[in-house]
């Protein structure tokens, strides 16, 4: 399985909860078993139901998803943060369709300072999962249009005037990252 082809349980967990709003813990697995039967090619080695419970737990410890008891039945509910986490998803899905690019970059540059370390990390994470790359240490570029995910990052991670989003027309010697990220001159 190659890496663009490779499942991603978090986003299919947070998709299947967030589409019903609140959903009891019995019925996340099978739901979310059946979105996995349309992507899979090739049987596992591993149980998927057992996977995906303990991806649920997971993403329950993380804060991206609550426990809701009502009525003797257990439901799981997205979170302000899972909440967040799905609009991420979201709008990379989006970027990687329009994929058309229109020959400027996108420059992402920031200035935390090291008491904030954790928040750094973080955003550095979340903006190379985007598919950001570094062009120093704290400069990163894309080619396509991602002004809302930066203005995600930057509410969520509560970040003013340290994050600066560019758009630049003109670069020199670019034709490393044309290469990074396939694209024709």
């Amino acid at each position: 399985m190659t890496k663009k082809e490779k499942i991603d349980m978090a986003l299919i967990v947070l998709k299947v909860v967030g589409a019903a709003g609140l959903l009891a813990m019995a019925v996340v697995a099978p739901n979310a078993l059946q979105f996995l039967k349309l992507f899979e090619k090739r049987k596992k080695k591993y149980d998927p139901k057992y996977y995906l419970d303990k991806k649920v737990q997971q993403m329950i410890k993380k804060g991206l998803l609550e426990v809701k008891k009502e009525n003797y039945r257990t439901y799981v509910k997205l979170t302000k943060k899972g909440k967040i986490q799905l609009d991420k998803y979201s709008l990379k899905e989006q970027a990687e369709k329009n994929q058309k690019w229109d020959g400027k970059w996108r420059v992402f540059a920031f200035d935390v300072w090291e008491k904030s370390r954790r928040k750094r990390d973080l955003l550095r994470k979340e903006i190379k999962e985007f598919g950001f790359l570094q062009l120093q240490q704290s400069v990163w570029i894309y080619p396509f249009e991602c002004r809302e995910f930066i203005e995600l990052l930057r509410s969520d991670l509560n970040f003013g005037k340290n994050v600066r989003y560019m758009v630049v027309e003109s670069l020199d010697s670019d034709q490393n990252l044309r290469r990074h990220f396939n694209l024709s001159s």
